[in-house]
């Protein structure tokens, strides 16, 4: 196998077009071949149904309807530039968590924002959104993906985490202190025990 180097031609350059555009020279070394590079199969290794990762703008139709399922409507129109605010901010993660088997079924997902906050000096992060879908409850969706959201912030090194819940208790709020929230004077969920969560 040889090495080739390259001329770019430019016409004002002197002597660009003498060269011919690729000129094999002697190899520096003897190459070994590459190994062959195949993507993993989607497979349980984990023993889960399910895997999480970042959201993508494919996800927009599968993303649009979970979230019509849990009530929040959002117009056609609307939704392409939506999914690419979201995924393109420089201050926003969203992260899904789809079928282990099904790169584009999804059961739940997290939107987080982080931003530096004068009266914390430091980072903070919100929890914007967190749904996952009713028949998919119950079976570690929601913690795996609160687990990837909080080593995410702590990457960051957001100084706390927080959320808005409603006044009237449920199974929520008993999830969120489970998580090592607490509810603060602001009327907030607040964690600030960011460490990494492995």
């Amino acid at each position: 196998m040889g090495c080739y180097q390259v001329h770019a031609c430019f016409p004002d350059w002197p002597g660009s077009g003498e060269s011919p555009l690729c000129t094999p020279t002697k190899p520096h070394r003897e190459t070994m071949p590459l190994p062959t590079m195949t993507r993993p199969p989607l497979s349980r290794t984990d023993g889960k149904s399910y895997r999480i990762r970042p959201l993508k703008r494919g996800d927009r139709d599968t993303v649009f309807r979970l979230l019509l399922s849990q009530g929040w409507e959002v117009a056609a129109a609307d939704q392409d530039l939506a999914v690419s605010w979201v995924v393109q901010h420089p201050e926003f993660d969203t992260f899904v968590a789809h079928d282990s088997a099904s790169f584009g079924r999804i059961y739940g997902m997290l939107g987080m924002s982080h931003r530096p906050q004068l009266k914390l000096g430091g980072r903070v992060a919100c929890i914007d959104l967190f749904t996952v879908a009713e028949e998919h409850r119950h079976q570690g969706i929601g913690t795996d993906l609160l687990g990837q959201a909080i080593r995410r912030a702590s990457n960051l090194g957001c100084k706390r985490m927080e959320m808005s819940l409603p006044d009237e208790r449920d199974e929520r709020h008993e999830f969120f202190e489970q998580a090592g929230f607490d509810r603060s004077s602001e009327g907030l969920y607040v964690r600030t025990h960011l460490s990494i969560v492995r």
